[in-house]
């Protein structure tokens, strides 16, 4: 029968190489999913703090124009010697509205779409009111117009960043009050003292009852929020108190149909708006500590994962490259006795054998060529003594 190749089994070496190729890949595997995780909330985080200065803005804006709007209505009903105090109003509600359109300079295509039709809107209705072409009915209606496109500015800004989508329910639980219900509630407490000013008969008291229903509501999530939260929220906690107090006020002025409700509607506004200026430092506060947060535990991850991998490297590389020539015998397990016993230390010591015995018997016959040359002459000697005669004596 032919005679069959059979490799030779590798070398431990390279076995020990392989496991640790084998385990560096299986800790490099978790740690790079955790790695995109974490890349994925710091993107997230980043985009939704890219929408708290635009939702901010916005808010602004639609401060403005319900001021704007209660200036506009005085003027409009006869009150001439107001005039002066609208045009600085309607002067604060074009600064605000350059600032949003800088906020919203990377926006998406219908957020821009969406504040271009209000800015237009608002430059056609400030004409109209210094011109006095419209009425005063119809400028608090398109007044309220311009607030409702302000809150579909903040929806589309809200829905573009993953505002109130997070992981973190307070975070999530505020951003949704900030972006969604206390802009609408402003708007509709607004309504109730337009409502009140320019009707005998009173507010509507179903309207009223809607809006104290739903402000409620949102005070009660925004408590719930700072009874369940792992660190005091004293700040949030004194402006939702002062936001209700400050509407119960008014809504019992509304009921009881007293003259001057429209100084308590203000007041309220004024306490709401800042509700919402707290609710939207605390969102800042919030999201910027996530941010660093995961910034360092990124940061922390990419040093761990580059430790190992310089380790896996070292190692494969000490166990799997052959020593170098002129280390000395013995200095790895068994590298030693594989080289004594090799074919050609076996040849080294035939050859170094067979070169002494040379040696050995080059110096013997050395020796007795010595010995032999001192012996010569003496046995000369008495030959020669042996030849002369005896003499006379």
């Amino acid at each position: 029968m032919p005679d069959t190749y059979s490799p030779d089994p590798p070398p431990p070496r390279y076995k020990l190489a392989a496991l640790s190729i084998v385990g560096a890949a299986m800790v490099a595997l978790p740690l790079a999913q955790v790695l995109r995780y974490q890349d994925t909330e710091l993107q997230a985080a980043l985009a939704e703090q890219a929408g708290l200065e635009p939702v901010k803005r916005a808010v602004a804006v639609q401060q403005g124009l319900l001021s704007h709007r209660d200036a506009a209505g005085q003027v409009l009903r006869g009150q001439v010697t107001l005039e002066s105090e609208r045009r600085t109003r309607q002067r604060r509600v074009d600064e605000r509205v350059a600032v949003l359109a800088s906020a919203l300079a990377v926006a998406t295509e219908r957020t821009r779409e969406e504040f271009n039709a209000l800015r237009d809107d608002w430059a056609l209705l400030a004409r109209d009111v210094q011109q006095r072409t419209v009425s005063a009915p119809e400028s608090d209606l398109a007044h309220r117009l311009l607030v409702e496109q302000t809150l579909q500015v903040i929806d589309f800004i809200a829905d573009a960043s993953g505002l109130g989508r997070g992981n973190d329910d307070g975070a999530a639980l505020l951003a949704s009050v900030m972006t969604r219900s206390l802009p609408r509630l402003a708007g509709e407490i607004a309504a109730l003292a337009r409502e009140d000013a320019s009707t005998d008969g009173g507010v509507d008291e179903r309207q009223l009852a809607a809006v104290e229903a739903a402000l409620a509501r949102s005070l009660g999530r925004l408590n719930e929020a700072v009874a369940q939260s792992r660190v005091p929220l004293p700040a949030l906690a004194i402006a939702t108190a002062e936001a209700g107090a400050a509407a119960d006020r008014y809504f019992g002025l509304l009921r009881e149909g007293a003259a001057d409700a429209a100084p308590a509607g203000a007041a309220a506004l004024r306490a709401h708006y800042r509700l919402l200026e707290t609710t939207h430092v605390l969102m800042a506060g919030t999201l910027a500590d996530r941010v660093d947060s995961t910034r360092r535990e990124r940061e922390m991850l990419l040093a761990l994962t580059a430790v190992l991998a310089l380790l896996a490297v070292a190692l494969v590389g000490r166990i799997a490259l052959p020593p170098r020539a002129g280390r000395p015998h013995g200095d790895a397990a068994g590298h030693g006795d594989a080289a004594e016993n090799s074919p050609a230390a076996a040849l080294a010591a035939g050859t170094q054998g067979t070169t002494n015995s040379r040696d050995e018997a080059g110096r013997l016959l050395q020796r007795l060529r010595r010995a032999a040359g001192r012996s010569q002459p003496a046995r000369r000697s008495r030959d020669v003594a042996q030849t002369l005669p005896p003499s006379e004596d």
